[in-house]
């Protein structure tokens, strides 16, 4: 997909157009670029297939990539509440409080974060470079804001949830045993063994999800320009509803129970796979747009 096309889908997803008016400029851009020896009736075609995919897509970019782009707005809220600069955070958390992390990449620079769990009440965080954490409350809320370098962050288990945005670069979490919501523009996400619920959006990148048993609560998964790729370890009931865009769905290992299949790679493709057989699973549900999903059990040896 061009650059042009893309910048399309974004300005669908953010609002700044309507699936209608993005209709247009597809068109007028597969016109710009075919070839002077197509003939009328391939146009045609060529159109309604256009019409078919933002008429589908549309919506189901808004669903999938709205609130990440909405998500840019609320670091400057925070910047309204007193902030300290730390080089460094080591303090024991409260029962049942939310941390809320929010990066903002400064021009010329990168960002990343990667979550671990900590094996205290204690929430520890720092910096790859030289750069600062700003620090602050609101409500229940324990807020760190960074602008630069990849900051690491030991998650206690007390802690009620934890809010990732990233606006550029990755984000990685392993073995966090609270809920985690992970959004980034840029970058991928990994996340792997996680002992709760998650929900994990992204633009620009792809999603790696390695579950085991110590997974527990129904969790969601969206990529915009990217693919999935699901790893089942340790024989962990799930069942799985997964829907891709401009990809294929590929379902190894293990034994899974196809409960249903449809499009098989030719524009939408969707399918429900079961995996273990536990009577009450917990469900993931994942959507990529312009990538392929991969759902790999664990092989039997």
């Amino acid at each position: 997909m061009g650059k042009e096309k893309e910048r399309v889908l974004e300005m669908v997803a953010d609002g700044t157009i309507t699936a209608a008016e993005g209709i247009k400029l597809l068109e007028a851009l597969g016109s710009a670029g075919s070839r002077p020896d197509m003939g009328r009736a391939a146009r045609k075609r060529r159109i309604i297939d256009t019409r078919s995919m933002i008429n589908e897509i549309g919506p189901m970019i808004q669903a999938t990539m709205g609130d990440v782009f909405k998500g840019r707005k609320t670091f400057e809220a925070y910047e309204n509440i007193d902030l300290e600069e730390l080089e460094s955070v080591t303090e024991e958390m409260e029962e049942n409080k939310e941390l809320v992390i929010h990066g903002n990449v400064d021009k010329g620079k990168s960002i990343s974060i990667s979550l671990s769990r900590s094996e205290d009440n204690i929430l520890r965080a720092s910096l790859d470079n030289n750069g600062t954490i700003k620090v602050g409350n609101k409500d229940n809320k324990r807020i760190l804001l960074w602008r630069s370098g990849e900051l690491s962050v030991q998650v206690p288990d007390c802690l009620a949830s934890v809010k990732v945005f990233s606006r550029g670069g990755g984000i990685s979490s392993s073995e966090v045993n609270v809920p985690v919501e992970l959004k980034t523009m840029g970058g991928g996400i990994d996340i792997s063994k996680p002992g709760d619920k998650f929900s994990i959006k992204t633009m620009g990148g792809g999603l790696d999800i390695t579950l085991d048993q110590s997974w527990k609560g129904n969790s969601k998964a969206k990529t915009m320009g990217g693919g999935i790729a699901i790893h089942l370890i340790d024989e962990v009931p799930v069942l799985i509803n997964a829907t891709t865009l401009g990809g294929s769905i590929d379902v190894v290992g293990n034994n899974p129970q196809i409960i249903s299949e449809s499009g098989k790679g030719h524009g939408k493709s969707k399918i429900t796979v079961l995996y273990g057989s536990q009577e009450d699973p917990s469900q993931l549900t994942v959507t990529s747009m312009g990538g392929g999903i991969e759902i790999e059990g664990e092989v039997d040896e």
